[in-house]
């Protein structure tokens, strides 16, 4: 079955517009309030309008410009308004795909599907802003017609039969609320206000704000108190919600040879991973989540960036950690959990300590002699640094079980990477002064993931550890 050319729906050129209107906006901004001489008022207005004009004519010619077919085992692709430009993606190199629904789209029962390759960068190799949802689909199964032809041979009724048998994950009330109130996205609360406040602070009447709040001035320690808890409660709230509209119908459906994820509420989002493409496991827990039994499973795959957190992609947002070799056995057989490690030497212990105390140290230390005498509170720091570093050290070690690489290290959360030895590009060993007198060395691996490809590290293994761990990767090569 082949395609006719065709366009993005007419909505596409909304999207162009806004999207082009974003990177407009600011410099308008800064112009807008520069400018504050009131005779550039009338060019103000009408460099506005010829600007405003320019964006909605170029949007309505890259939309009718841009065109897509998929023939002769290739997604081919036309655009561009003053010269035209093709390009040519064969279906064998396609890695990913994706499907996402913003509130535009989803008032027009619209959505946007991205093709990554393995050349991909941070964006997409392709995006198509706005098609229909069967559109999508058949777009998909046109590309695993091309890539499984034995699947051709199916018929209708044996396909359905075939995806009722499929594995299937769907999170539930209590895990959504677990991963809501468990998630580190108070941070992101924080950091966005923050960042919003340093943007906009010239325009922002604090005078005004703190004339309104000068009773404050001579409360006690307890009004503060309460206040800040108030104010990290609502962050709090606002991190759930956050969570919950974005991990909402949060399903994982294994393919053959893939795994489609899709979740979310006022933004859906569906993700197509190829199974082969997948480069290691990450089962972390935070410290709140590791006292209550849950983790979180992320996948690093190889190809472009379209990951819910950096470059890995979350597998199952959040799980009890008793689940964990049941359901990687269901979705992912090739990677097993193994608890049997080999921890650190003893004498490691006291580096671990060592090195989490002293950034303590060095804040606690300024603190303590210039907010006399509440700063001595700042004193706490240094067992929760020594006790942050005796739990990093207790967590930490590695095993390998036939061609299965397993290192656990923690710096905030505990993390337990699974690899296998034809995913890892390089293993390495450093070691400084100090770590020479004890025997001890710093273990790295690295792995294809996204652009630039990720690293993995544990600190301070028995010397002998590592030439093991060494010999294990480089044996294959040597056969």
């Amino acid at each position: 079955m082949m395609f006719e050319p065709k366009r993005i729906h007419p909505v596409g050129m909304i999207l162009s517009f806004v999207n082009m209107i974003k990177s407009y906006i600011i410099p308008a901004i800064i112009f807008f309030f520069v400018s504050s001489n009131e005779s550039f008022n009338l060019y103000i207005i009408i460099g506005g309008c010829l600007l405003i004009l320019f964006v909605v004519v170029t949007s309505i010619l890259e939309w009718w410009k841009f065109t897509y077919i998929i023939e002769d085992g290739e997604l081919r692709i036309e655009h561009g308004i003053f010269v035209k430009k093709k390009r040519y993606i064969p279906i064998e190199r396609i890695q990913t795909i994706n499907i996402s629904a913003g509130v535009i789209q989803q008032i027009f029962r619209l959505v946007k599907l991205q093709i990554e390759t393995a050349g991909s960068g941070m964006e997409a190799e392709v995006s198509l802003t706005a098609i229909k949802k069967q559109e999508a689909d058949r777009i998909q199964e046109e590309i695993s017609k091309y890539k499984q032809l034995s699947k051709l041979s199916i018929g209708e009724d044996e396909q359905e039969e075939v995806l009722l048998d499929q594995p299937t994950f769907k999170m539930t009330t209590k895990d959504l609320l677990v991963a809501a109130s468990t998630s580190s996205g108070i941070g992101v609360i924080i950091s966005a206000v923050a960042a919003f406040v340093s943007q906009f602070d010239e325009f922002i009447p604090y005078d005004q704000i703190i004339d309104r709040f000068d009773f404050l001035t001579n409360a006690s320690i307890t009004l503060y108190a309460i206040l800040i808890f108030i104010a990290f409660f609502i962050a709090w709230i606002l991190s759930i919600i956050g969570v919950v509209l974005k991990y909402a119908y949060f399903t994982v459906i294994k393919g053959e040879e893939e795994l489609k994820i899709s979740r979310g509420i006022f933004e859906k989002r569906q993700i197509t991973i190829p199974t082969k493409r997948i480069q290691a496991i990450q089962i972390v827990q935070n410290p709140l989540r590791q006292l209550l039994g849950y983790t979180t499973i992320y996948i690093e795959s190889a190809g472009g960036n379209s990951g819910d957190e950096g470059l890995s992609t979350i597998l199952f947002p959040v799980v009890p950690k008793k689940n964990v070799e049941q359901l990687l056995l269901e979705f992912l057989p090739d990677f097993k959990e193994h608890s049997d490690l080999h921890r650190l030497p003893k004498r490691s212990m006291i580096r671990y300590c060592f090195r989490k105390t002293i950034p303590a140290l060095i804040v606690m230390i300024p603190v303590a002699y210039f907010l006399q005498p509440w700063g001595y509170v700042s004193i706490i720091l240094l067992p929760v640094a020594a006790w942050w570093g005796f739990a990093s050290y207790k967590d930490a070690g590695w095993n390998y079980h036939g061609d299965q690489l397993n290192i656990v290290f923690r710096i905030i959360s505990k993390t337990h990477v699974l690899v296998n030895r034809n995913r890892l590009q390089s293993v390495k060993s450093k070691t400084t002064y100090f770590q020479k007198r004890a025997s001890l060395e710093t273990f790295e691996c690295t792995i294809k993931s996204g652009l630039l490809g990720r690293n993995f590290t544990v600190k301070d293994l028995d010397q002998q550890d590592v030439e093991k761990i060494i010999n294990w990767y480089s044996y294959e090569k040597s056969k």
